[in-house]
């Protein structure tokens, strides 16, 4: 337990607190909180000067990253019960990855009806996707014709699509402009059908062949859903104003249709989903949230002696040792959780791909062996085109699968060898 006096060394879990109730988390104001069940919430001062001495010879590594929130091993000597000399720390334990029977790794890869060898292909793109000073969605409108062009196979776009910071949004009095050059009231929503839909709409009206397949995330930004984190899928809930329109109408159940109005199965299109989640394609799992928790947590991390450059590597690292989608405790200032639902924003598997959109510099990084974790950046910059990301995961060798398939053999997904993530500028 925590807080209880010992002259050897012990190890104790618990989890990382400021002592202050403003500022950033540093040194003199670390804490380390004991549980409630076996330390009755006790907190004791975590002395990390013996791990940050570089001049220790010692085989424990001696750089660390914490942050409020965090949950943590630390072993070390507690001899007054009130301040734990730390000797070796332990940031989280990521949780299992998923296997794959190597039968289901060469359908997925080589099946003709799967991969058929070829590599899969997603696009990442995260919002806001019209620029500060209008609402023509002309960075959209371009990253749609490429797509419609390269024909990936899946797009997962992150919101916000209806930005509430958007100065022309923000007071709420939506003039927009028609067809016939005429302004207009408008919704959120009909914002939101005009740029979004009616747009994917028309991809597949122009080429209802098309395969490729749209993940939508919503977030905490976006207008005409609610603000809270954990966030569920997008839904049309549609109230009638009078004979020519409805509240509420986002307009998806037309991109469905488009081109095939006499099909009578049809497979989706659109898919949307949680903000966070967890998604499997093929063989893949890919983890996804629209909050900036990077920005979060790295606006409150206190860190030492980290190799250059990897900071934010190690930020998008805690969410998988953390095993949530947003670690951080309290939440960050102006950021709205319902922590009754802290249970849905857990992440149930170690992702192969792990997709965290944020304000920070973009990057695509290997993490923990198995993970890939993307920030794909936004594809708007205040009045200026963003970033996006291209992710192109290779099959495995035929021969090594064949092998595999004739011993029977389980597999890892083996990203990390056979991905390919291009960051690229709108």
């Amino acid at each position: 337990p925590v807080g209880i006096p010992r002259q050897n060394t012990v190890r104790c879990v618990g989890r990382i607190c400021n002592e202050a109730h403003e500022g950033r988390l540093n040194k003199a104001s670390l804490r380390l909180e004991g549980s409630r069940q076996h330390s009755a919430g006790s907190r004791i001062h975590l002395d990390l000067q013996a791990i940050n001495n570089k001049d220790v010879k010692s085989e424990d590594k001696r750089d660390y990253s914490l942050f409020p929130g965090q949950i943590v091993a630390v072993e070390g000597i507690n001899s007054s019960g009130r301040t734990m000399q730390a000797t070796r720390l332990i940031e989280g334990v990521p949780p299992p990855s998923e296997k794959h029977r190597a039968c289901d790794l060469l359908e997925y890869q080589y099946g003709a009806e799967k991969q058929d060898g070829k590599p899969l292909s997603i696009v990442t793109l995260c919002g806001p996707f019209t620029t500060k000073d209008n609402l023509s969605y002309d960075p959209l409108q371009d990253i749609m014709f490429k797509i419609s062009t390269d024909k990936p196979d899946v797009v997962i776009m992150c919101g916000p699509f209806v930005d509430g910071r958007q100065p022309l949004l923000h007071d709420g009095e939506l003039t927009t402009v028609d067809e016939d050059g005429n302004e207009k009231k408008s919704t959120y929503e009909e914002i939101f059908f005009q740029n979004v839909s009616m747009l994917l709409e028309e991809m597949y009206t122009n080429d209802p062949t098309m395969k490729t397949q749209f993940v939508l995330v919503p977030s905490v930004e976006d207008a005409f859903v609610d603000s809270v984190y954990p966030q569920p899928p997008f839904v049309e809930n549609t109230m009638k104003r009078n004979h020519n329109h409805e509240y509420g109408d986002l307009g998806l159940h037309f991109v469905e249709s488009a081109g095939r109005e006499e099909e009578k199965k049809r497979s989706n299109r659109v898919h949307c989903v949680s903000n966070p989640c967890t998604l499997k394609i093929n063989e893949l799992t890919i983890g996804v949230t629209s909050s900036d928790v990077l920005f979060h947590i790295s606006s409150d991390e206190c860190n030492a002696n980290l190799p250059p450059g990897t900071r934010m590597t190690r930020i998008a690292q805690h969410l998988i040792q953390q095993r949530s989608y947003y670690p951080l405790f309290p939440a960050a200032k102006g950021a709205s959780l319902d922590l009754a639902k802290a249970d849905q924003w857990e992440m149930p598997c170690q992702p192969d791909i792990l997709i965290v959109p944020s304000k920070l510099a973009s990057f695509a990084k290997p993490v923990l062996d198995r993970t890939i974790v993307v920030n794909p950046g936004e594809l708007t910059k205040n009045t200026t085109g963003g970033t996006y990301a291209t992710i192109d995961v290779h099959p495995m060798k035929r021969e090594t699968l064949e092998d595999a398939v004739e011993a029977d053999m389980e597999m890892f997904s083996g990203i990390q060898d056979r991905v390919r993530v291009d960051i690229k500028r709108i």
